[in-house]
């Protein structure tokens, strides 16, 4: 099942990500423009024992009957969260083996699940000998790796991270709409002040324009991720996440922003306003 997602009014930026086969560490930080501008890297991801055996079959027989928190959303797909706690708006308890029953059923319900952000290390230890990280992290800044499964039509709302991240798409694909940092003042972000500071209030496929007039500015960059290869985006840019194909499987890697990362227009304000919430994610140590 091929899922379309409706495209909104936005202005494309004149840049296309560009895509660059198995590179090397100094290919990469030079197609990057030293980690500052997303890149697709092709080639690497296939040579994961993952992208050969990563079949729900497979998944059931390592993982089994083991309970997990799965996300839940109602009818919409779209899997956000609470601006008042920074969690996600709802979650179920559910056995892996219901979770991909669910999956593999025709969809009549009017509950969707995605399995969102599970730290590999911690949660599904039984899967580490089936991936890698990619050798352009370093180690000493290097945070942690989570899982993503989920079904077509899942998203994930516009946001940002405050982290380096590489994306990497195991099975199905992902169209993806990034904003870079400076695009910030058009995104109408929530207080920094808030328990999401890296969510924006503009419903990006039907935007209120009325309500977010300089939303009609921001220029988008579109693209979109196929099975065996790996996106990276550095700290600070916003994107918009569309899960799509029947089952889709991704695997991101979060390591800490540099220091140049928070001279963004969103990281100023976390200087400013929160300095010891900037100094614990500089120092902050490897995690699972």
């Amino acid at each position: 099942m091929t899922i379309n997602v409706e495209k909104s009014n936005l202005t494309t930026a004149n840049y296309a990500i560009k895509r660059i086969h198995k590179p090397t560490i100094e290919e990469f930080k030079q197609a990057t423009d030293s980690f500052s501008q997303p890149v697709i890297i092709t080639g690497k991801l296939e040579e994961w024992k993952a992208f050969d055996s990563w079949s729900i079959d497979y998944l059931n027989k390592v993982i089994g009957d083991k309970e997990l928190d799965i996300n839940v959303s109602n009818k919409n797909k779209v899997f956000t969260f609470d601006s008042e706690t920074g969690e996600t708006l709802s979650s179920t308890k559910m056995k892996f083996t219901e979770f991909t029953n669910w999956l593999t059923q025709e969809k009549n319900s009017e509950q969707y699940y995605y399995l969102q952000q599970q730290s590999i290390k911690l949660v599904f230890p039984e899967l580490l000998p089936d991936i890698e990280i990619p050798n352009y992290i370093s180690q000493k800044s290097f945070m942690v790796a989570n899982i993503w499964i989920g079904t077509g039509g899942n998203t994930t709302p516009l946001h940002w991270d405050a982290a380096q991240n590489i994306l990497c798409q195991v099975r199905g694909r992902k169209r993806l709409l990034l904003f870079a940092p400076n695009q910030t003042e058009y995104l109408y972000p929530h207080s920094v002040d808030s328990k999401a500071p890296h969510l924006s209030y503009v419903n990006i496929d039907k935007p209120d324009f009325d309500k977010f007039p300089k939303f009609k500015q921001a220029q988008s960059i579109e693209c979109v991720l196929e099975a065996g290869e790996m996106l990276f985006m550095p700290p600070f840019w916003w994107h918009q996440v569309y899960s799509l194909d029947q089952l889709n499987i991704a695997v991101n890697f979060w390591w800490k922003a540099q220091l140049k990362d928070y001279f963004t227009p969103q990281a100023r304000n976390f200087i400013v306003k929160k300095p010891l919430i900037v100094l614990a994610l500089l120092l902050q140590k490897p995690s699972p």
